[in-house]
């Protein structure tokens, strides 16, 4: 991986899970002003798993700069294919924002799990590596299910089930 992917990524991953962490878990996850005994709230996994991707980021984040720094001694390039490597960048990185501020707000419309496997799908899409495309179709739909499953069949953590999936569902019950 070169030093320009290595610092990309870990911006991704750290703006993904930071957005989670103080955009999505707050609206979402409603937690009940009492909780018995000694039960972890609602939000605890959710949480845990969000600060741990935030800290990876980071850690991601300044793993990047060393390698960058004695990349840049060591590269011997035209000043034009840097600018023109750096617009690319720059390009896919404002796709990625579009698409994670589209997740933000489709997520209410369509559910947790249609959105996830659409917002994974777009990003798998975007590395451009097209060699293992059956992982990453199965990744893009298995991990959101996964995800979907564990939380809300071992920690009942409710999830954003969509606007348009449950009127449907709603509708389809009533004519039945």
């Amino acid at each position: 991986m070169n030093q320009n992917r290595d610092f990309y990524a870990g911006l991704v991953a750290t703006v993904f899970f930071a957005v989670i962490l103080f955009v999505l878990i707050p609206i979402y996850v409603k937690v009940p002003s009492f909780i018995p005994g000694f039960a972890p709230p609602p939000d605890m996994w959710p949480r845990v798993v969000a600060v741990i991707g935030l800290v990876m980021g980071v850690l991601a984040l300044v793993l990047a700069f060393p390698k960058m720094r004695e990349a840049s001694r060591n590269q011997v390039e035209g000043f034009g294919n840097r600018i023109l490597g750096n617009k690319t960048h720059l390009v896919r990185f404002a796709g990625i924002l579009i698409v994670f501020v589209a997740f933000v707000y489709g997520m209410p419309l369509i559910g947790f799990v249609p959105a996830t496997v659409l917002l994974l799908g777009v990003l798998f899409v975007m590395t451009g590596n097209f060699e293992r495309k059956f992982w990453m179709i199965g990744l893009a739909v298995i991990f959101p299910v996964l995800l979907y499953l564990l939380f809300t069949e071992v920690t009942h953590t409710p999830f954003p089930k969509g606007k348009l999936l449950s009127a449907n569902i709603s509708h389809l019950t009533t004519l039945i």
